[in-house]
């Protein structure tokens, strides 16, 4: 039989393509086609390409990373297929034509600033005309962008402990004139002072130990550079505002009455 199921419980050793629960699964397991409840049949993981990895098995339930970067808790009694799902490069191949598109079930789409006032919030205007709102909106008048579209209070949220995260990762910014004058001062056995006015520049670990004059609008600040500041922004630790205390005022006002 081509798909037989071949389980050795004791080593916890199991052929690929094979389907089984996670109490007989090992840690970083790669696996597909996920149930959340048991005989209901795969519904996590099944898109092309799509895999998930078993990270930890505490009591009745397995901890999975969805591809979506999810972490959230599946019973452990519940199938999945072991592996990751084939075709795995089809988001990236190019149709080629609008008509290998309407093969695959997807119609054109007609955008809002084309239409009418009464078909949608964007429509209206003469000419290439803007949408004249401060953000885009749906036809029905929603914001269209960044709206979140997930029940509060959704029985699920008990078993998901970390939502996926959407934002891209970008590369720390530092400015190059500082960078250059870091590299002169490691070059030198003399440590000075390195003056800057970028209040932007991430702090880097190259920067440890050494002190940055960073100005605050009104004049340079030394700041002595360590660890727990890697990462973090030079204008965090210097504010551009003097905040004054009030509670001494308000003592005085009291103690006068």
């Amino acid at each position: 039989m081509l798909w037989k199921k071949l389980v050795q419980f004791g080593k916890g050793f199991f052929e690929r393509k094979e389907e089984s629960t996670s109490t007989d699964m090992p840690l970083g397991t790669a696996m597909h086609n996920i149930e959340i409840t048991r005989g209901r049949g795969g519904q996590l993981a099944r898109a092309a390409g799509a895999v998930a990895k078993l990270i930890a098995k505490e009591g009745k339930a397995a901890t999975l990373r969805l591809p979506s970067g999810e972490v959230r808790l599946v019973s452990q009694n519940c199938l999945a297929t072991v592996g990751q799902v084939g075709n795995v490069g089809v988001n990236q191949k190019s149709l080629g034509r609008a008509g290998s598109k309407c093969w695959l079930g997807k119609r054109p789409v007609v955008r809002g600033v084309v239409m009418n006032p009464v078909d949608h919030p964007h429509g209206g205007g003469e000419g290439k005309a803007p949408i004249g709102r401060k953000k885009p909106t749906t036809p029905w008048g929603y914001p269209a962008l960044g709206r979140r579209t997930r029940k509060r209070k959704k029985y699920s949220d008990s078993f998901i402990l970390r939502r996926p995260v959407t934002r891209k990762k970008t590369n720390p910014f530092v400015a190059h004139h500082l960078l250059a004058k870091i590299e002169k001062v490691n070059m030198k056995e003399e440590k000075e002072t390195i003056v800057t006015w970028s209040r932007a520049s991430s702090i880097l670990p190259t920067m440890v130990g050494h002190t940055i004059a960073i100005h605050n609008g009104k004049e340079h600040i030394p700041i002595y550079i360590t660890n727990p500041m890697v990462g973090r922004k030079l204008g965090e630790f210097v504010p551009t505002r003097h905040f004054t205390s009030y509670e001494n005022a308000r003592k005085d006002t009291k103690s006068r009455r």
